[in-house]
């Protein structure tokens, strides 16, 4: 069915704008400045859901016929079953009623990515169909996976391709939380209402953000309202008010002062015990959980964080959510004010390792402490609105003077000492970097290194000649 009004598909895109599933342009493309801080953490590695990535590399292409696997598996499960019906008539008719359905949403799915998709409604519907299905089997077989002890995982999952090992089930879970890898929420309602119908209307039907809500260990919700996945974690834990607007502003770095120099100034930095970083977790390895809730007590000069745990899934998911925030103005920007936060707070490595060592960042990643610093520093980086979570806390940090006069000395001593570590450590960072320039562009075989060393001799002596003749003809 190729759509030959074009008016519909304005109607569609117009009419989406204020609904809460079917929401225009809630899929599409990051904006340069974000992405390129780190573009590996918005391509898909493994697998890939809609049509923006499908078929970018050969990895991909490799995971499509696994995902039609799911596709069965999903189609053929208990609860699609009626009695006294074969499997495989099943299969043909659930297949078949999910395909009209689906490409009875043509223009609605195409609102979702901007109505600017050149592919036709059959091919557009089977990418819904096959990627819808395969990650609602993805997030069945991940909540039972992670119900099972590791010896019973092993032996249940040995020959699943995307579960077989920890590392493949960490790269689809990032992959499916990428904002460019993303289909729109409604479609995976459909879908799973043709397994598991529960007679409830579909405007009330919370099947699957129950599933998703379970899988990626988050507290219920009353307001489950959200276009795709990665839109629905951030509903999970950032409230979205009636007067968001008015806290948009120009995304900047607030707090003027890194970990170090409030500890110069006299203020305690320790990290609090968190009401929703453990909340939910279940001992789910594979949870990100970001506790907003950040105190300053002025009169005890103790600034209260929760500890920030660092997964080697926490990185993707921080930026891809900051990305969300950065392509849907009215998103209420507490992911965007949080790495910035974070952003000036840590100026070095040595504020990351005292904030470690005081258990306000735990590392459960394999990253480095240089790495890290990277991360923290390129969080943000692109952005350009934020929200006002932290504008009073930071002036409040900003203005916090030292009292006593042993704590100004010490914190001359601290300041002192700081700077001569940054300053060491930007120095090492760039000689390093020009040691790699010289090595990768200049120098990149012995022969060629040789005949560096030969010229630069060459041109010493020649240099020396010159000298010493000018001399000689000087007297």
């Amino acid at each position: 069915m190729e759509i030959n009004n074009w008016m519909v598909q304005i109607e569609h895109l117009v009419g989406s704008i204020d609904h809460g599933e079917v929401q225009t342009y809630s899929i599409c493309t990051i904006p340069d400045e974000l992405r390129e801080p780190k573009k590996d953490a918005y391509i898909p590695k493994l697998v890939s859901v809609g049509p923006l990535h499908r078929g970018a590399t050969r990895q991909l292409d490799l995971m499509e016929e696994p995902k039609l696997r799911y596709l069965k598996n999903f189609l053929q499960r208990q609860g699609s079953l009626e009695e006294g019906v074969e499997s495989a008539s099943m299969l043909g008719d659930r297949l078949s009623r999910c395909g009209i359905d689906v490409l009875n949403m043509d223009t609605v799915i195409r609102a979702c990515y901007g109505g600017d998709l050149k592919l036709g409604s059959h091919e557009l519907t089977k990418i819904m169909m096959v990627d819808g299905c395969f990650l609602l089997e993805f997030l069945l077989r991940l909540e039972d996976y992670l119900s099972l002890q590791q010896e019973e995982r092993d032996k249940k999952y040995s020959e699943d391709p995307f579960f077989a090992k920890e590392k493949k089930v960490i790269s689809v879970l990032n992959d499916v939380t990428m904002m460019e890898n993303q289909i729109p929420l409604v479609v995976l309602k459909k879908l799973y209402r043709k397994v598991y119908h529960n007679g409830s209307e579909m405007k009330d039907d919370h099947q699957v953000v129950n599933l998703v809500r379970r899988t990626f260990g988050y507290q219920p919700q009353n307001n489950s309202c959200a276009a795709h996945i990665l839109h629905l974690m951030h509903s999970f834990t950032v409230h979205q008010g009636q007067q968001i607007q008015k806290g948009v502003k120009p995304a900047c770095k607030e707090l003027k002062r890194c970990a170090t120099t409030l500890l110069a100034a006299g203020i305690s930095i320790i990290p609090t015990a968190s009401s929703n970083s453990n909340a939910g977790n279940n001992g789910n390895i594979f949870v990100d959980k970001f506790d907003f809730h950040i105190i300053f007590n002025s009169k005890d000069a103790v600034l209260e964080i929760p500890p920030l745990l660092i997964k080697k899934t926490t990185e993707v998911r921080w930026r891809n959510l900051i990305a969300l925030e950065q392509t849907r103005i009215w998103i209420r920007c507490k992911y965007t004010s949080y790495a910035l936060f974070f952003r000036g707070l840590i100026c070095c490595k040595h504020d990351i390792e005292w904030l470690e060592k005081k258990g306000v960042i735990v590392n459960e990643s394999n990253m480095s402490n240089e790495e890290l610093l990277k991360m923290f520093r390129s969080l943000s980086k692109g952005a350009e609105h934020m929200d006002s979570s932290y504008s009073e806390l930071c002036e409040r940090l900003n203005k916090q003077r030292v009292k006593q006069v042993t704590q100004v000395l010490l914190g001359l001593i601290t300041i002192i000492w700081h700077y001569c570590w940054r300053f060491l450590e930007v120095t090492m960072f760039y000689l390093r970097n020009s040691y790699r320039i010289l090595i990768r562009d200049h120098i990149p075989t012995v022969w060629k290194f040789l005949a560096v060393v030969a010229a630069t001799a060459l041109l010493i002596l020649t240099i020396m000649q010159t000298y010493y003749s000018s001399g000689s003809s000087g007297k």
